[in-house]
């Protein structure tokens, strides 16, 4: 990629945001590209994913030309305000104060500015600094809902504030946004009926009041098709083995695979795109070698839409 590119993967809490981003990460860094996953939670579920993990300053090196870095909205603040007062005593003076930490605890949009301030420099490096940045920074973004509001500060900001840094760096971020070469967004569902409404509302808003690219949804965990209906027409015709514990098994995997094409197909005809599909994996933990193949299909999506 000439050009880095930023990468924001969002969906309704508990669809498997941090898995996408972690597959996607380890699918850049493994094709050679510096890549960069920011965390917005507090839970550490990225870094867990990646045993080898070692601690380098703010940052984790989780593989080769593999980080992730993890903001916290306080730090962010006091970051942002420092770099602004140039001298330390004031710096401790202001963040000491309750005014201003009331004040900065209830602004619209001002701790979701200073992620994107942040974000904006692993992308828009420049001069002697461009050996420091990042080929693709992805960002595991929070819920749908606190994911828009992220995305929706910059046109905000910018209609308050034209000028200064404020309004320098929301002018900033509209162009890197409006560029469909450098921005894209992924909507990540579940096979699950409030899930998939929520990322037809989502998919909606982003395209068509944010003017955002967004990829062709991910849709996660959906079960295989293991089974046709001969299949089962032969296991319940069988009174040895139609009430055994594999018969049940195997009628509610065939179960779950028909609700996941009956949500899938209504992705389809409300957004006017086939989904890429995930499959959902039989085992409590997760690794690194079970986000490659996820890391392949979601690379082919990105480099597609």
């Amino acid at each position: 990629m000439a050009e880095p590119r930023l990468i924001f993967v969002t969906g309704k809490g508990g669809v498997g945001k941090t898995t996408v981003a972690a597959a996607l990460g380890q699918q850049s860094a493994d094709l050679g590209r510096r890549t960069l996953i920011v965390e917005t939670a507090a839970d550490g579920r990225l870094e867990n994913l990646f045993p080898n993990r070692r601690r380098a300053g703010a940052r984790h090196h989780l593989g080769a030309k593999l980080d992730s870095i993890r903001l916290d909205p306080r730090e962010l603040v006091e970051d942002y305000f420092s770099g602004l007062l140039r001298f330390s005593f004031l710096s401790k003076r202001l963040f000491a104060s309750n005014t201003f930490n009331t004040l900065t605890a209830a602004a619209p949009g001002i701790t979701e500015f200073l992620l994107l301030d942040k974000i904006l420099g692993w992308v828009e490096v420049r001069g002697a600094a461009r050996r420091n940045r990042y080929d693709l920074v992805i960002v595991d973004g929070p819920a749908s809902g606190h994911a828009l509001k992220l995305l929706r500060t910059p046109r905000n900001l910018a209609a308050m504030v034209r000028s200064g840094p404020l309004g320098t760096t929301a002018t900033q971020l509209l162009g890197l946004f409006s560029d469909p070469a450098r921005t894209s967004v992924v909507v990540v569902s579940l096979p699950e009926e409030m899930s998939v409404r929520e990322t037809v509302e989502t998919y909606a808003t982003l395209e068509d009041d944010l003017g955002l690219h967004v990829t062709r949804p991910v849709v996660n965990r959906v079960f295989p098709k293991r089974f046709s209906r001969s299949d089962l027409e032969r296991v319940a015709a069988d009174p040895a083995i139609h009430d055994s514990p594999v018969a049940v098994a195997a009628h509610f995997a065939a179960k779950c695979r028909r609700e996941a094409e009956r949500h899938v197909g209504y992705l389809r005809r409300h957004l006017g795109v086939t989904p890429l599909l995930l499959r959902q994996l039989f085992r409590p933990e997760i690794t690194v070698a079970d986000l490659r193949p996820f890391g392949r299909s979601l690379s082919r999506l990105l480099l597609s839409s």
